[in-house]
C-alpha cells in the first residue's frame, strides 16, 4: 500500500512554519538505491526556483507514481528544500517458466519482454494478472484452449523478487469441419486444398491443429486464388469459429462473395521505355483474352524489372495501372514505367563471412565496383558464391549511397558452411561392413578457399589413404591446379565382386581452366601401379587376363597374380549452370571426357554425364542424372583390365539391388563388371524444413534404370533393371548420408535384390 505524506514542517528538531507556500532552493531524493538521481528529476514536474505550495502535491506525487518505480512516497520539507522520500518496488531477479512445450523458449521471452516481466526490470504486481491474460491469449491464438497458468512473485529479499509461471497447455483443440458458403465457381474441396489447415476428417496426418495464425494466413490464400482466377470482386464477408463447450473442437465458417470472373480487354506499356517495348511486352504473362490473374501481373513486374535491373535501372518501378469495367466483365491493364536513374556500383562489401578471406569472395564477383550495375551480373555473382562448398546460402541487398542520386553499394550477405574436420569416426554401412575413418579435411583452409584433405577409411572390402590439395585460383583468371597421392588396397570378394586382391598406388597432377562463365576444360596426367594377387577362388576370366598379358607366363605356371605399371592423361569438358554444387535446385550440367592409360596395360574409358534440374515449387525439386560409360583397350591388351571394369546396383547407381551386383558374371558366377555402362535416376526431391532445411537435407521419389554389359554390341534394352522408392539424403558433420527404400520392378531370377540400403559418403 502506497503512503502519501506531505509534511511541511521543520525535520531534525526545526521550528513550525506557518507559511503555506515556498520557493524551492534545492531538490532532494532519499531512499533511491537503484534509479539515478536524474531519473527521478526529470520526472518531477517542477524544479529548484519554483514556488511550491500543498496544492501541488498531488501532482508530484502522481507524476512519480506512474513512473512504475515506487512503492512509498513521501514529500517532506526542511528549511526551502523539498525532500522526497521514496521507497522503490523490488526488481525482478529471475523468471522461471515450466510446462511450456507448443510455446518454444525463444518465443515465450519475447512475449515475457514484451509484457516486462524480464530479468532486471521493476516488479509491478498489477502486471501479473496482465502477464496470465497475455499468454492465456498466446495460447488461444494456437489452438490451446484448455490452457490453465498460474504466476506468481516469490520475494526472495527487499530489493528482488522471483517470478515463477507455471504452464498446464492441455490438448489442443482440434478442426472438425471447414465450412464456405457462398462458394459456386469452385467446390469446397478445391478451394480447402488452398488451406493449411485441415479437418480432422482429411487423415492420421491432417493438420488439424487450430491456430488463428494459420487461419488468416488460409484466407489470404483463398482470397489469393479467387484473385488468380479473375475473380476481381472477390470479398471474404465473415468468419465464424465457434468451440465445442468441452474445448475440443472447432468449426470453421467462412462465408465469401465470389462475384464475377474478370477477363484481359487490353495491355499497354507506357512510361519512360528505356527498354524497347516489344521486348517488355514479351515478358508479360498476360494476353488479351486471358483470364485476369494477380500472380501473373506480379510476376511479370519481376521480370519486366529485373530487365530493367539489367540496363543499370537498379530502383526501376513497373506500376500496373487497371481499368475495371464492371458492365462487360474486363479489365484494361496499363503498366506504368519508372525507370528512375541509372545507378553505379560505388562498392561491393561482404557480410557473415567470419573464416573466409575478403578475397576469396571478391574473385567470384562478376559486377565491378565503379561499373554500372547489371542486376544479372549481380545475381550471377550470388550463384557463384553459392556454388562454394563452404558458402550454403547467399542474400543481397542495394543500399543507396547518401547524397548520391546515382551511385549505390551492393551488399552480399553469406552464410558459411561448416567446411573443414578432424574426424574419427566408426560406423556400420550395409555394403561396406564396419567402417573407420580418419581424416582432415578442410575446402577453405586457413579461409583461402583452398582445399586440403588428408584421409584414411577403412571398411570390409578397402583400405584408402589420400592425400589431395587444391588451389581453385591458381591464376587470377580461375586456373585451378591440384595434386593428389593416394594407395588403396582392395579385397574385391569383400565387396561383392570376382575374387582377387588389388594394391593401388597413384598421384596425379589437375588443371582446370574456364572457358566461359559456365564451360570448363580440365586434363590431368600422373602414374600408376596396379599389383594384383590372385588366390585359387579367382575366376577364369582373371587368370586368362593375367596371362594374355604376360608374355613371360608359361602355360602350366601357378599365377599368382601381376603388376601392372602405367601411365595416364586424362581430358574433359564440362557446362555446368547449376545454381549450386550440394543440393542444387536448378541448373544443367554436362560432362564429357577421356582417360587414357599406356605402359604394361594399354587401355581408355570414356564417359558422358548429366544432371538436369528444375524447381516444381518453392521447396520441391525435380532432377533427372543419366551417365554413360565405355572402356577398352586400343593395343594388343585383351580387355579393358578386369578391376576398372564398370559395375551397377546399390545407393551410388541402381536402388533396390544389391551393390555391384548387376552385369555380366563370371565363371563363379560372381559379378565381373562390363566395359559399357547406363545409369539413370529421376527423382522428385522435397525440402523438409523440420529435418534440416534447404542446405542440409532432402527427402525423394525416385525411379531408377540401368544395367552393366560386356560390351556396347551387347546393350539390349530389354535387360535394363529399373526401381522405384524413396530415399533421404543428409549433409552431416561426419560426411553425405542416403538411406532409400526401394522396390525393383522388373528383376530377373538370380538378380540380388534388396530394398533397404544407406550408404556413408554417397554423392549427391
Amino acid at each position: 500500500m502506497v503512503r502519501f505524506f506531505l509534511l511541511f514542517t521543520l525535520v531534525l528538531g526545526a521550528v513550525n512554519v506557518n507559511a503555506a507556500s515556498f520557493q524551492v532552493e534545492d531538490i532532494e531524493v532519499k531512499g533511491i538505491k537503484k534509479i539515478a538521481i536524474g531519473t527521478v528529476l526529470n520526472y518531477l514536474p517542477l524544479k529548484a526556483g519554483d514556488v511550491f505550495d500543498d496544492r501541488d502535491s498531488p501532482k508530484v506525487i502522481r507524476e512519480l507514481y506512474k513512473t512504475g518505480f515506487f512503492n512509498n512516497i513521501e514529500l517532506l520539507r526542511q528549511n526551502n528544500t523539498l525532500i522526497i522520500r521514496v521507497k522503490e518496488r523490488p526488481a525482478i531477479a529471475r523468471v522461471k517458466v515450466k510446462g511450456n512445450k507448443e510455446v518454444t523458449d525463444d518465443s515465450m521471452k519475447d512475449a515475457l519482454k514484451q509484457i516486462g516481466m524480464t530479468k532486471g526490470k521493476t516488479f509491478n504486481q498489477n502486471l501479473l494478472e496482465k502477464l496470465k491474460l497475455e499468454l492465456q491469449q498466446l495460447y488461444y491464438s494456437l489452438g490451446k484452449y484448455a490452457v490453465r497458468i498460474e504466476a506468481e512473485a516469490k520475494q526472495l529479499d527487499e530489493d528482488r523478487v522471483e517470478i515463477n509461471i507455471t504452464i498446464s497447455e492441455g490438448a489442443p483443440a482440434r478442426i472438425r469441419s471447414i465450412n464456405i458458403v457462398g462458394n459456386q465457381a469452385y467446390s469446397d474441396q478445391e478451394l480447402l486444398k488452398q488451406f493449411e489447415l485441415e479437418p480432422t476428417e482429411s487423415g492420421v496426418f491432417a493438420s488439424d491443429k487450430y491456430s488463428s495464425v494459420k487461419l488468416a494466413g488460409d484466407l489470404e490464400s483463398l482470397k489469393s486464388w479467387y484473385l488468380d482466377h479473375g475473380f476481381i470482386r472477390f470479398n471474404i464477408d465473415s468468419k465464424q469459429v465457434t468451440i465445442s463447450p468441452d474445448k475440443s473442437d472447432i468449426n470453421i465458417t467462412i462465408n465469401v462473395t465470389e462475384g464475377e470472373q474478370f477477363r484481359v480487354s487490353k495491355v499497354a506499356i507506357t512510361g519512360d521505355l528505356i527498354v524497347p517495348e516489344k521486348d517488355l511486352k514479351a515478358l508479360f504473362l498476360l494476353r488479351e483474352g486471358d483470364v485476369f490473374s494477380r500472380k501473373r501481373i506480379t510476376t511479370s513486374v519481376k521480370l519486366m524489372t529485373s530487365r530493367l535491373g539489367i540496363e543499370g535501372y537498379a530502383y526501376a518501378e513497373i506500376n500496373p495501372l487497371p481499368k475495371v469495367n464492371d458492365q462487360d466483365k474486363t479489365v484494361d491493364l496499363t503498366m506504368l514505367v519508372v525507370p528512375g536513374d541509372k545507378m553505379r556500383v560505388r562498392k561491393i562489401l561482404f557480410e557473415g563471412n567470419e573464416r573466409t578471406m575478403d578475397h576469396v569472395l571478391r574473385r567470384e564477383m562478376r559486377q565491378m565496383e565503379g561499373a554500372v550495375y547489371s542486376s544479372s551480373k549481380v545475381d550471377r555473382s550470388k550463384i557463384r558464391l553459392q556454388r562454394l562448398k563452404f558458402i550454403s546460402s547467399v542474400e543481397t541487398r542495394n543500399v543507396r549511397v547518401p547524397e548520391e542520386k546515382d551511385l549505390l553499394d551492393v551488399v552480399f550477405t553469406v552464410e558459411e558452411r561448416f567446411s573443414g574436420s578432424f574426424t574419427v569416426s566408426a560406423g556400420y554401412s550395409q555394403d561396406q561392413g564396419a567402417i573407420f575413418s580418419l581424416g582432415l579435411t578442410n575446402d577453405n583452409i586457413f579461409g583461402t578457399g583452398n582445399r586440403l584433405g588428408i584421409t584414411f577409411d577403412n571398411n570390409k572390402a578397402q583400405q584408402k589413404y589420400v592425400f589431395s590439395y587444391e588451389n581453385p585460383y591458381y591464376t587470377p583468371d580461375g586456373v585451378s591446379r591440384g595434386f593428389s597421392l593416394s594407395y588403396t588396397k582392395t579385397d574385391a570378394e569383400q565387396a561383392s565382386i570376382s575374387n582377387y586382391l588389388l594394391d593401388k598406388i597413384r598421384i596425379a597432377l589437375d588443371y582446370g581452366i574456364p572457358l566461359s562463365e559456365y564451360n570448363k576444360f580440365r586434363f590431368s596426367f600422373g602414374l600408376e601401379r596396379s599389383d594384383v594377387h590372385l588366390s585359387i577362388f579367382s575366376s577364369n576370366e582373371i587368370q586368362q587376363f593375367i596371362i594374355d598379358n604376360n608374355d613371360e607366363i608359361n602355360a602350366g605356371d601357378v599365377i599368382t597374380g601381376d603388376v601392372y605399371d602405367s601411365a595416364f592423361a586424362s581430358v574433359s569438358f564440362s557446362k555446368d549452370s547449376r545454381n549450386r554444387l550440394i543440393f542444387p535446385e536448378r541448373g544443367q550440367v554436362n560432362s564429357v571426357g577421356l582417360e587414357l592409360f599406356g605402359g604394361e596395360l594399354d587401355y581408355y574409358k570414356l564417359f558422358y554425364r548429366h544432371q538436369s534440374l528444375f524447381p516444381v515449387t518453392d521447396k520441391t525439386t525435380f532432377s533427372f542424372k543419366g551417365r554413360l560409360g565405355y572402356g577398352d583397350t586400343y593395343t594388343d591388351n585383351s580387355d579393358l583390365p578386369f578391376f576398372e571394369k564398370y559395375r551397377a546396383g546399390g545407393v551410388r547407381s541402381i536402388r533396390g539391388y544389391d551393390y555391384n551386383s548387376l552385369g555380366p558374371l563370371d565363371s563363379r558366377f560372381d559379378p565381373y563388371g562390363g566395359n559399357f555402362q547406363m545409369i539413370t535416376n529421376t527423382e522428385l526431391l522435397f525440402q523438409i524444413d523440420a529435418l534440416g532445411g534447404a542446405d542440409s537435407f532432402r527427402l525423394g521419389l525416385y525411379f531408377d534404370a540401368g544395367n552393366v554389359f560386356a560390351r556396347y554390341q551387347d546393350f539390349e534394352k530389354d535387360e535394363l533393371r529399373a526401381s522405384f522408392g524413396i530415399s533421404a539424403k543428409w549433409l552431416t558433420a561426419v560426411g553425405p548420408i542416403e538411406l532409400s527404400y526401394a522396390q525393383p520392378v522388373n528383376d530377373q531370377p538370380g538378380d540380388q535384390t534388396k530394398n533397404f540400403q544407406f550408404s556413408l559418403g554417397a554423392p549427391f
